[in-house]
């Protein structure tokens, strides 16, 4: 295993543990320091590592209860169907983990070429 995969199955077991034990919150507070401590443009790997915790998770959940038919309910409540729900479960954190990683990333370039550039002064 490469040293970025490893990296990223560690960021996917930090989404998943600071999910189950704190909330949904926690994706972009983790993702934001991924996107801080990482080089590059981090939101791709934070948001992969979100939607594949959330999505363990939400298997860890079905096998301990019934969330097919919950689902199916809450989707007749609401007019969709339940796999869109189910795909909804897995998108939100993707999508909050990459835009939270890519801002923080975007503040650290920003804090970092503000900060060389004061130098010269």
């Amino acid at each position: 295993m490469t040293k970025g995969g490893a990296a990223w199955i560690a960021l996917a077991l930090l989404f998943a543990v600071a999910s189950a034990l704190l909330g949904w919150w926690t994706v972009p507070i983790v993702a934001a320091l991924w996107g801080w401590a990482s080089t590059g443009r981090p939101w791709l790997s934070a948001a992969l590592a979100a939607a594949a915790a959330w999505a363990a998770l939400l298997l860890v959940t079905a096998f301990q209860g019934p969330v097919g038919p919950l689902a199916a309910k809450l989707g007749g409540v609401m007019g969709l169907p339940a796999v869109v729900l189910l795909m909804l479960t897995v998108i939100l954190p993707a999508t909050l983990a990459g835009s939270a990683a890519e801002v923080a990333a975007i503040v650290r370039r920003n804090v970092f070429r503000g900060a060389r550039a004061g130098q010269g002064s």
